[in-house]
């Protein structure tokens, strides 16, 4: 095993650390290209929505003290959660395009929707992945994904570039721009324009929590048209306004009260619905 591998794992056991007993711990993953994160979210006894999750493209696996594990397709809506202070919930964030790569479906399948591991990997395989996942490590079974890097370097750069900018980005890797809204619709589950949104909407949360310019600049920086474009996108993404999402992510403004989590159980929900923690 190599030093660089050696050191990514045993970050990876620091999941396991008593003395992280609450709020949110990200670690990095094996296999960048295909997972983001793996994570810890412990709850508090502290009135509120503890757990806020903007829309950021990706899909998670979640695992509960239980063993229960869901996956969580990508959304455009905002998520806000509380977590009792003896609740526990452990992840691995998929990146925007790797749904596919791992499961035998599209991400458009599972956009907007919670479903059991089980339901898509059978109840051995679930048990396996959860128990790694809970580890903060990536199931064995993927350890060799073959990605294919034209699919994934074409999704990055929409998340990049301005929404619309489809057929440039496909241009560049060879593709027609009517193969390339497939390709991404299938991938992320979102169309090029709103894997625009969500690339906004990431680059503009660092900048916002600086809080050292005025909103005008922020929006530009992020690359909206203006201040008003911003207010627009964040209030459909993010359900309030950019002087609010400032304050509560500043944790000047406290969100009232936030769907009480006790498990994955209560993440299940009906489709087109959706939740994320």
């Amino acid at each position: 095993m190599s030093v660089v591998l050696s050191a990514l794992r045993a970050s990876m056991d620091k999941v396991d650390d008593d003395s992280v007993t609450q709020g949110y711990v990200e670690l990095p993953a094996e296999l960048p290209d295909v997972f983001r994160c793996a994570w810890r979210r412990t709850g508090s006894d502290l009135g509120g929505a503890s757990a806020t999750v903007l829309p950021d493209g990706c899909a998670d696996i979640i695992v509960d003290q239980s063993g229960g594990a869901v996956l969580v397709g990508p959304t455009l809506l905002p998520h806000r959660h509380a977590l009792g202070s003896k609740v526990t919930l452990r992840g691995l964030r998929l990146q925007p395009w790797a749904v596919p790569l791992l499961f035998r479906l599209t991400a458009t399948e599972v956009r907007d929707r919670v479903l059991p591991l089980d339901a898509l990997v059978g109840s051995r395989w679930a048990r396996e992945i959860a128990a790694e996942v809970w580890r903060g490590r990536v199931p064995r079974r993927w350890r060799s994904i073959d990605t294919t890097p034209w699919q994934m370097d074409l999704v990055k750069g929409l998340l990049r570039a301005p929404s619309g900018a489809v057929e440039v980005t496909g241009r560049e890797w060879g593709v027609s721009e009517r193969h390339a809204r497939r390709a991404v619709r299938d991938l992320t589950g979102m169309s090029p324009r709103e894997l625009g949104h969500v690339g906004r909407l990431q680059r503009l949360l660092p900048l916002l929590d600086e809080a050292r310019f005025p909103l005008a600049r922020l929006a530009a920086e992020a690359g909206y048209t203006d201040q008003a474009h911003m207010s627009r996108d964040l209030k459909r993404l993010a359900g309030v306004t950019p002087l609010s999402l400032r304050r509560e992510r500043s944790g000047a403004a406290a969100w009232p009260g936030g769907r009480l989590l006790t498990g994955t159980e209560d993440l299940v929900v009906t489709p087109g619905s959706s939740s994320r923690v």
